[in-house]
């Protein structure tokens, strides 16, 4: 075979071999954001079952608050539990919202919370500095 032909041969060879990495790299990356979209959704879960918990331990707090501003006796232990709750479902809420965003690679704007680049300097949104 001509030396110029067998050249030829190498480089479609060689070209074909990095055509066949740079897939493989696709691929892996593919999988990967797949996989992490796969947590956040079962984190989204999480945070919404949490969420309908905390809404419930504040409208529990509500009625206790508004059965003493109409006269009737609250029991100050069942406050001081309600809000211990309340207080750690809101702890939990932070700690997912943290995993979600992390998951994201992505920062939470402090101002108005919209979801922000992680290496974003101002807010997507409302253009607060970050």
């Amino acid at each position: 075979m001509d030396d110029k032909v067998k050249a030829l041969l190498e480089r479609v060879r060689g070209t074909a071999n990095y055509a066949a990495d740079a897939a493989a790299d696709g691929a892996r990356a593919a999988g990967k954001k797949a996989g992490q979209m796969v947590d956040v959704a079962k984190l989204n879960v999480q945070l919404f079952d949490l969420n309908g918990e905390y809404n419930d331990l504040l409208r529990q707090l509500g009625q206790v608050m508004y059965d003493t501003h109409r006269g009737q006796a609250s029991d100050p232990e069942q406050v001081t539990t309600l809000l211990n709750q309340a207080d750690e479902k809101n702890a939990k809420i932070a700690e997912l919202k943290g995993r979600i965003s992390d998951l994201r690679q992505a920062q939470t704007c402090p101002d108005c919370g919209a979801p922000c680049g992680r290496g974003d300097k101002f807010c997507r949104a409302c253009g607060r500095q970050l």
